[in-house]
């Protein structure tokens, strides 16, 4: 119940993120529409290993917008962090929305780079720089599956259609019970000619369902 309903939330905020940061980049979109252009179908997990440029910008998506920018761990030791002393069971916020733009950890933070997450990028950085499902052994069970879920579904999205922004339209972040557009996220979303599906119910499959 964990795993597959408590994300949805957290998941779908940060689809609608991606295709937000896809609609002001249209060269990263040019890109990525190649790489889901180039499969013969409808993608499957089977494809996985050749969507990594959907990956890094879903991951990119994360590192901007992280859908909870603050959540809460308990100490179970006394500890000393910049010079202060927290002792045992105090309550700590931590805040991935802060740690992702820190400038030491993320050149350029605030600007989009899905980039940051080739292997070789990955590699290079402090393991706690990127903390958007937490981390340690109270890392959300999820992770895994949220990662695999939206590549497959921004797949299927960017095969099928195209999305736009209103001309001059400002989107801001605003904490709710996940970081969310503020009033909400509007778009253009057109059908695309290439890879033409039939999604949702047409007259035929209406004619052979009764």
């Amino acid at each position: 119940l964990t795993l597959f309903v408590a994300g949805h939330e957290t998941t779908a905020v940060s689809l609608s993120w991606s295709l937000y940061l896809l609609a002001r980049h249209p060269d990263t979109l040019r890109q990525i529409q190649a790489d889901v252009d180039a499969l013969s179908a409808e993608p499957t997990v089977a494809d996985l290993p050749r969507l990594g440029s959907v990956l890094r910008l879903f991951k990119e998506a994360l590192r901007m917008y992280p859908p909870l920018p603050l959540y809460s761990r308990d100490t179970i030791a006394d500890i000393v962090v910049g010079g202060c002393e927290i002792p045992a069971g105090t309550p700590v916020v931590i805040c991935p929305y802060a740690t992702h733009h820190r400038p030491e950890l993320w050149p350029d933070a605030d600007q989009f780079d899905p980039n940051r997450f080739l292997p070789s990028a990955e590699a290079s950085r402090h393991r706690y720089a990127y903390i958007p499902f937490s981390a340690g052994p109270r890392i959300c069970i999820g992770n895994h599956f949220a990662l695999m879920e939206a590549t497959l579904v921004l797949t299927t999205l960017l095969r099928n259609f195209e999305f736009s922004l209103e001309p001059g339209v400002e989107v801001i972040p605003e904490i709710d019970s996940a970081l969310r557009p503020k009033d909400g996220l509007f778009m253009h979303v057109r059908r695309r000619n290439a890879h033409m599906t039939r999604i949702g119910t047409t007259n035929e499959s209406e004619a052979n369902a009764k």
